[in-house]
């Protein structure tokens, strides 16, 4: 599983794009959010390195705050089917990496719309 850094900057970043995320009909909740979600939940309870389980707790909280807008019914019904899918533990590293590069992609998103700091002025 391949890391992405994250820095105070990239966590508030997180943290905006988990608040509205479920206020989007744009960004609605797919299986694929769930199965990424359940992914992340099993990564950060057993990965072997702290790096590992890091990284799959700020990734489930990306997908927890896409799952927010979801009704309850709907959820329910997505988690059910997705935990009917049986995934090999050689492909499960793989997904889990694959929903890693899609926030890190979501967070390079918002990074470049976010407006660039002044320089800082010399001290006199």
């Amino acid at each position: 599983m391949e890391a992405w850094p994250v820095f105070p900057k990239a966590r508030l970043i997180v943290a905006a794009l988990v608040a509205t995320a479920g206020a989007s009909p744009a960004m609605a909740a797919s299986a694929q959010d769930v199965r990424c979600f359940l992914l992340s939940s099993v990564f950060a309870q057993n990965s072997q390195k702290e790096e590992g389980r890091k990284l799959a707790r700020d990734t489930g909280l990306f997908y927890v705050g896409k799952l927010q807008g979801t009704n309850d019914a709907e959820l329910q019904r997505m988690i059910g089917q997705q935990q009917k899918v049986n995934i090999a533990p050689a492909d499960a590293a793989k997904e889990m990496q694959s929903c890693a590069q899609a926030v890190q992609g979501s967070l390079q998103r918002l990074q470049t719309l976010l407006p660039r700091p002044a320089p800082a002025q010399p001290r006199k």
